[in-house]
């Protein structure tokens, strides 16, 4: 793998979102750098590694509300809230990256943790991932245990004919209802919960 350079300092700095947010309104690198004394090539930076261009377009659409329409208003913190989900699995990624450099199997796998976590609220947020609830019905009567059972009753019943036509009438009955139930089942039902 390849080295990396130094941190970067706006990314830690106390006060990256209005260095960033200067960023996304075009304000001068070096005007940026004075304001926040820091290094105008380290706001470069930031703004050419850090600071994506779906990033600059929600903090732009953040601060500009183009009209008060609650759709418009939800598409727009979706876009800032996935590029923000987006931006920090790209940190998260990295952490991975070091954590297996310097030999930290469990803060690499803490990372990769997280960046699946990451991905499954991206996935829900776009709608990619949807839970499903099937109902699934199984007739017992099929079943090897319920024939075995059948046969039993029916020798314990040889000797008294009376019961034995009974039971056999209501176990006819049940099985009657059971084969109308399987020859007309339908599909299994599934059941989409909403995503998130």
């Amino acid at each position: 793998m390849s080295k990396r350079g130094p941190r970067c300092t706006i990314c830690s700095h106390e006060r990256r979102h209005q260095i960033e947010i200067g960023l996304a309104h075009q304000v001068p690198v070096r005007a940026l750098a004075a304001r926040f004394d820091v290094s105008p090539d380290a706001v470069h930076r930031h703004g050419r590694n850090h600071l994506p261009p779906q990033l600059r377009a929600a903090i732009l659409a953040a601060q500009k509300p183009t009209e008060i329409d609650l759709e418009q208003l939800q598409r727009n913190e979706s876009e800032g809230l996935l590029s923000q989900l987006v931006a920090q699995r790209a940190r998260l990624q990295q952490h991975a990256e070091l954590a297996l450099e310097l030999g930290d199997a469990r803060g690499a796998v803490s990372a990769e943790t997280a960046i699946t976590a990451n991905l499954t609220l991206v996935g829900k947020l776009l709608g990619t991932l949807v839970q499903r609830h099937e109902v699934r019905h199984h007739a017992i009567l099929l079943s090897a245990d319920y024939i075995q059972l059948r046969q039993a009753i029916v020798q314990a019943l040889q000797p008294f004919p009376e019961a034995a036509r009974a039971v056999g009438a209501a176990l006819h009955q049940l099985e009657l209802e059971a084969a109308k139930d399987i020859t007309g089942a339908k599909r299994p039902v599934l059941l989409e919960a909403p995503s998130c």
